[in-house]
């Protein structure tokens, strides 16, 4: 049932970073839908257990809503980028909507 759950939470990632990929959403919108990938990966995580390559990548999608959210509000970031230059934000929507999903396996945090 494990692996069945991953490949649904591949699936998930692919459709819903496509459907954000469109453009046709406002920002607060894409905000909500962030949310709402973030809450389906969560339930997704917790039915597969822990350990598993779904738990967790729930929460690095809700922290991208809520970067953005506080982007939105003019709220400063306290949080620096990687050490390539790109923002966290970037690199988290290309695996997302690009289905390169082993950043959300465990891979080390970028250094800063």
């Amino acid at each position: 049932m494990r692996e069945h759950l991953e490949r649904v939470a591949v699936v998930l990632d692919e459709v819903m970073g496509e459907t954000a990929a469109t453009g046709v959403m406002t920002p607060w919108q894409h905000v909500d839908w962030l949310r709402l990938h973030a809450d389906l990966l969560d339930r997704l995580g917790a039915a597969a257990g822990a350990g598993s390559a779904v738990s967790g990548r729930g929460e690095l999608v809700r922290d991208r809503a809520e970067r953005m959210a506080d982007r939105l509000n003019r709220v400063p970031s306290v949080e620096a980028g990687p050490a390539d230059g790109r923002p966290v934000d970037d690199l988290l929507e290309h695996r997302t909507v690009s289905g390169d999903l082993h950043g959300f396996r465990g891979d080390p945090p970028p250094e800063r």
